[in-house]
């Protein structure tokens, strides 16, 4: 009997329950324990995000979501937020075709995604012009567990949400227009807006989440990004200042920390631990982020 092949069409709301169903069946079998359940939970706020702002596929067979996808354009930047495959539905080509569905046709655009370290998935992207870049370690750590870190000469003051200079700091350093995203970390994630001034110049910007949507068993977790500053001289010191400020905030701090970043080594020598790393691959008109001047939001905003 012949494979079926499964239906690819757009996601709709009355989807959101079922897709989440297929992210929490990765998500649990990547984790260390994959016995252990997360507590129950509505699907979250980020993936309606995605579905509204975004373009959101899935994959039905005989009436079933097996897999989805999801596409976040920030133009002039395309970035793959989602693409997920049941297990016993993996390695049917159900990806392969979600991701044709998803991303545009050949030409200048830039595409983008954090690949998980599976080969099967790297090998998908790479046959897709997505070259690998650089790792991205994702870090966890308790607060009461964090040692002494360094002390930068660096204030940190609160922003006004939905001031307009963050969003003209946000564009001019990760390349990409998006209040959309601004207004989802301050309404969904009871995001924090930061300035970063050394003296009267301000050092950058930044975000402090007060949930985490992404932390499947951490979800009151503070999360920290996105961060972005002009010079790498002042990359690792905002974001140790971050640090600092979260920690009397919340018992479980996260970051994600590109591999040219230079925050990686000292806030592993402080305590945090790296609890997953993904691959940076990119296709298109070129980097479009420094990494070493940019810390992400998130896995799936970036």
């Amino acid at each position: 009997m012949p494979a079926v092949t499964p239906e690819i069409r757009p996601a709709i709301p009355a989807d959101l329950e079922h897709v989440y169903d297929v992210w929490l069946d990765a998500e649990i079998a990547s984790a260390d324990q994959p016995e252990r359940r997360p507590p129950p939970r509505d699907p979250p706020a980020l993936l309606r995000h995605e579905l509204e702002t975004g373009r959101m596929l899935v994959a039905e067979l005989h009436g079933r979501i097996v897999g989805f996808t999801a596409l976040i354009t920030r133009r002039p930047v395309y970035f793959l937020a989602e693409l997920y495959v049941r297990r016993e539905h993996q390695s049917k080509s159900i990806g392969r075709k979600l991701l044709e569905q998803v991303l545009p046709q050949d030409g200048p655009a830039t595409v983008c995604t954090l690949s998980s370290d599976d080969e099967r998935a790297l090998a998908l992207y790479v046959r897709h012009s997505m070259q690998p870049h650089w790792p991205y370690f994702y870090l966890r750590a308790g607060a009461a567990d964090l040692g002494s870190c360094p002390e930068p000469d660096i204030e940190v003051v609160e922003a006004q949400p939905g001031d307009p200079n963050l969003i003209n700091w946000d564009r001019g350093i990760c390349g990409r227009e998006r209040p959309e995203d601004h207004a989802h970390w301050a309404n969904n994630a009871d995001a924090i807006p930061l300035w970063f001034r050394r003296g009267i110049h301000t050092a950058g910007y930044g975000y402090v989440q007060m949930r985490s949507e992404e932390s499947l068993w951490y979800p009151d977790a503070i999360t920290i990004g996105p961060i972005g500053v002009r010079t790498i001289e002042d990359a690792g010191l905002c974001a140790l200042s971050a640090v600092a400020w979260a920690r009397d905030r919340a018992a479980m701090i996260r970051i994600g920390v590109p591999g040219p970043h230079p925050a990686l080594a000292p806030l592993l020598e402080a305590g945090f631990r790296i609890t997953d790393v993904d691959i940076f691959v990119c296709r298109g008109a070129g980097m479009f982020v420094d990494p070493r001047r940019y810390v992400p939001s998130g896995g799936a905003l970036f």
